[in-house]
């Protein structure tokens, strides 16, 4: 996979060189939307599936100028939200069993394949019956359309900020849950009619008290484009057919979120924002343990190396970490910036973690995991009463170069006041 994230990088030549120019009338639609015969429900009228909104709920409304924005519970680069969920339901009451796509902006789940004795089980390694499959699936080209090449990070990134906005919303009703990538992704998406602009990326399963092993889908489900117009991006789709994307552990007993109250998990749910700018004041080293507790123990579980620099933490000396440990002395807010593409927030943080890793056979799902627990890094922020934002794009070379490291720069994730 190295091949395909070395032709993504970002040097100083290809920056200052590159036209920079987008013509944001020809976005692509940022959601799908199953035929209006479909039969829709209301999430709000289901008292045991409420929990679904916190996945992907509009959480407020921005307008810029003539243009309205909805900002929705998970972020995504650039604001182009390619992630779509499909929902698997069993054994709930007064509600069909079926396979579900999720509408975040009208809060309803559609009806897209009702339950017989098949199910989405079929397709996974461990078949037994589930009570909730979520399956996060990327439509491409909305990020392709604006990245490029450059798109097969943020896709990832999304994915796993998607991911750790379900584990929130399970985590939120004590729903215990595993994050699974072992499952058919080819042929789950033929049974789901995708076309190549559209694949499965992960899930997360619930268990049931059931072990009854269902069957494969009994009929495809019909193919609904999910943009309003799509151009092919073969950088992309060989990105995606060609990485390794099996025989990746079961990820179950996660505990990043339990020590948040309910009270302050929903208000951060519900209050998490992309910060656009820094005060520049210090924050407690209080803060800083509490945000990041257990992050790094995680994070190393699977090969993901975090470094962090110190721009403004009391307490604790300025420079360069690797995990908690001080590698390198000093004040590194300039230099920060300057690898930030001169982004000023990523200097002007409390503190800036970079996410790296050198394991390419799990490039997929170490990126993925990357996105997972910067959503986390979101939720703890916001608990604090801090600020937050992820930075996708930086100097590849010279991050390495500054870190010491021959590890692949997955993300810098810049949290302060």
């Amino acid at each position: 996979m190295q091949i395909y994230h070395d032709q993504t990088d970002i040097n100083q030549k290809k920056y200052f060189n590159q036209a920079n120019f987008i013509d944001y009338r020809t976005q692509p639609r940022a959601y799908k939307k199953y035929p209006h015969f479909y039969q829709r429900f209301n999430l709000d009228d289901y008292e045991e599936l409420k929990f679904i909104k916190n996945i992907g709920k509009i959480t407020d409304t921005k307008t810029y100028g003539k243009e309205k924005v909805d900002l929705r519970a998970n972020p995504s680069a650039g604001g182009l939200y390619p992630c779509e969920l499909y929902i698997q339901i069993r054994a709930v009451k007064g509600f069909i069993s079926g396979i579900y796509h999720y509408e975040p902006l009208e809060n309803n789940l559609t009806l897209i394949h009702e339950l017989s004795n098949d199910g989405v089980e079929f397709y996974f390694k461990e078949k037994e019956q589930k009570k909730f499959i979520f399956l996060i699936s990327n439509a491409y080209f909305r990020t392709a359309w604006k990245y490029e090449k450059r798109a097969i990070r943020y896709l990832l990134l999304d994915t796993g900020h998607f991911l750790g906005s379900i584990y929130s919303a399970l985590k939120l009703e004590n729903i215990e849950c595993e994050i699974d990538f072992n499952f058919d992704k080819t042929g789950l998406n033929e049974d789901f009619s995708f076309d190549n602009f559209e694949s499965f990326y992960t899930s997360i399963t619930v268990k049931s008290d059931k072990t009854i092993e269902p069957k494969k889908l009994r009929t495809p489900i019909i193919n609904v484009c999910a943009c309003d117009y799509q151009l092919k991006e073969t950088f992309v789709e060989d990105f995606y057919k060609n990485c390794p994307k099996d025989d990746f552990e079961k990820i179950s007993n996660i505990d990043l979120l339990s020590d948040l109250s309910k009270n302050d998990l929903e208000n951060s749910i519900n209050n998490r924002r992309s910060i656009r700018a820094f005060l520049g004041k210090e924050i407690s080293e209080e803060d800083f343990l509490f945000i990041t507790k257990n992050i790094f123990d995680f994070a190393n579980k699977f090969n993901i190396e975090i470094y962090f620099t110190n721009n403004n933490i009391e307490g604790m000396k300025k420079g360069l970490y690797k995990n908690v440990t001080l590698i390198k002395e000093g004040a590194f807010k300039e230099k920060m910036t300057m690898l930030g593409l001169n982004q000023k927030i990523s200097g002007q943080s409390g503190f800036t973690l970079i996410f790296t890793s050198n394991i390419i056979n799990n490039y997929f799902y170490s990126y993925i995991l990357s996105g997972f627990i910067a959503q986390i890094l979101y939720l703890r922020t916001t608990s604090r009463k801090l600020s937050c934002s992820g930075i996708g794009a930086y100097f590849d070379d010279e991050t390495r170069e500054f870190l010491d490291t021959k590890n692949n720069i997955f993300y810098f994730f810049s949290i302060g006041k």
